[in-house]
């Protein structure tokens, strides 16, 4: 995926239609590890945070351990929808580092609401 491509499905990823978000993620999640760097880039200057938490769902698709450095610093973010991508992406890994990472967060954390 070009840069051009990218964008295009970034701009669909960040609508309040729900028809276009889901067309800009489902084209972005085939490609997670090839626009990975981008996507890093992108959640880390994100202030919106219904946003941000999509790109937390979307790194949360690649197991590359820059996205799992990503997600595991995102479960202290102090929004809730982030956290549950980030818990969600490290419980449903199969990297079993991950999956043991997301039972250390519903016992330290059992009062998430979404756990």
């Amino acid at each position: 995926m070009d840069r051009v491509e990218f964008n295009k499905n970034i701009l669909l990823l960040k609508s309040v239609n729900s028809e276009e978000y889901e067309t800009g993620f489902h084209s972005l999640t085939t490609k997670v590890d090839e626009v990975l760097d981008w996507l890093i880039e992108l959640e880390a200057k994100e202030t919106n945070d219904e946003v941000k938490s999509r790109f937390i769902e979307l790194i949360g698709e690649s197991s590359n351990p820059k996205a799992i450095d990503i997600i595991i610093s995102a479960l202290s973010n102090s929004h809730n929808k982030v956290r549950m991508w980030a818990y969600s992406s490290l419980k449903y890994s199969e990297i079993s580092e991950c999956n043991e990472l997301a039972e250390k967060f519903e016992k330290n954390n059992p009062n998430e609401p979404f756990l």
